[in-house]
């Protein structure tokens, strides 16, 4: 069993990114650690013509659900993307092959050699990343949206509600993630099966796996915690990567500081991979509030 691995859960709209993940993991990559992405069962084939087996083990997401976490695929498929995602993420454990594991998202891009050492803080016992979530709250109080602040202390407070802990509002992420399978597995055995719940259960009532894994994390102890703030740059929104930008803060700069950057695909559209799902005018409505968008933030530096 590895101490730690490489993760990424993706699907066929986002192939070309992962590939870019996993040419960045190639390139950076000196201890050698192992990178594993699963994807659904119809997109296999599409991955299997344009990532070289060289790049990454690729594993049929429907493997990773055997029966043994009492989740059948017809709920999970059953929940908007975003949600399987989670717990698909979240179930990676069951499958025994490590330890820990980094949990990339397709959009994650490294920057910089990274080492076993970037992610273990002593032994088999990894870093947590655990902070207070102003790099997010700061730019989306000057630029908004508006309601998302709102929605990350709801989703917080709402896992600390069934946990049971009081006090400050943590965040544990974003991606990559650090996870332990140790976490994982107390959480299941401590929380959720005494309730006669899984993990599915648990992110229909609380849509947020990395706000699990920290609570858990908290409550059970279950690895000593060695903290670490965010390991990417993260670009939640456009804004934040204009603000950057004319701030003077190229990637050489980012470097410095983190290991690597995410361009999140929620925006940065034309980076998806195959034919467009949706119509030509779909598309032009999307482009061109885009461009009013940059329109308006330029506005805003320019007049507040």
């Amino acid at each position: 069993m590895e101490d730690i691995v490489l993760y990424c859960c993706t699907f066929g709209k986002d192939l070309q990114r992962a590939k870019r993940m996993a040419e960045s993991v190639a390139t950076y990559n000196r201890d050698a650690i192992p990178l594993y992405v699963s994807a659904p069962r119809r997109d296999l084939e599409a991955f299997r013509s344009h990532f070289p087996s060289s790049l990454a083990t690729l594993i049929c997401e429907e493997d990773i659900f055997d029966g043994k976490n009492g989740i059948s695929l017809d709920e999970l498929y059953a929940l908007p993307g975003s949600q399987q995602q989670q717990i698909i993420k979240s179930e990676f454990w069951r499958l025994g092959l490590c330890e820990n594991y980094l949990v990339l998202d397709s959009d994650c891009v490294f920057l910089r050699d990274f080492y076993k050492s970037d992610f273990l803080a002593t032994g088999n016992i990894p870093y947590s990343v655990i902070h207070e979530g102003r790099s997010f709250l700061q730019p989306v109080a000057r630029f908004g949206p508006g309601r998302a602040r709102s929605d990350f202390l709801k989703d917080r407070r709402a896992v600390m509600n069934e946990i049971g802990r009081e006090g400050l509002v943590y965040d544990f992420g974003y991606a990559p993630f650090i996870w332990s399978c140790r976490v994982w597995e107390d959480l299941t055995v401590k929380f959720l099966q005494p309730r006669g719940m899984t993990f599915l259960d648990a992110v229909k009532k609380c849509p947020s796996e990395l706000t699990w894994y920290g609570e858990a994390l908290l409550k059970f102890r279950s690895i000593p915690i060695w903290p670490r703030e965010e390991l990417f740059r993260h670009y939640h929104y456009e804004h934040q990567y204009w603000v950057d930008r004319k701030l003077g803060y190229t990637l050489d700069i980012l470097k410095q500081d983190y290991l690597g950057v995410v361009f999140q695909s929620n925006w940065q559209t034309w980076e998806d991979f195959g034919r467009p799902t949706k119509s030509a005018l779909s598309r032009f409505v999307r482009s061109a509030k885009r461009i009013l968008k940059r329109i308006r933030f330029e506005l805003s530096l320019l007049f507040g």
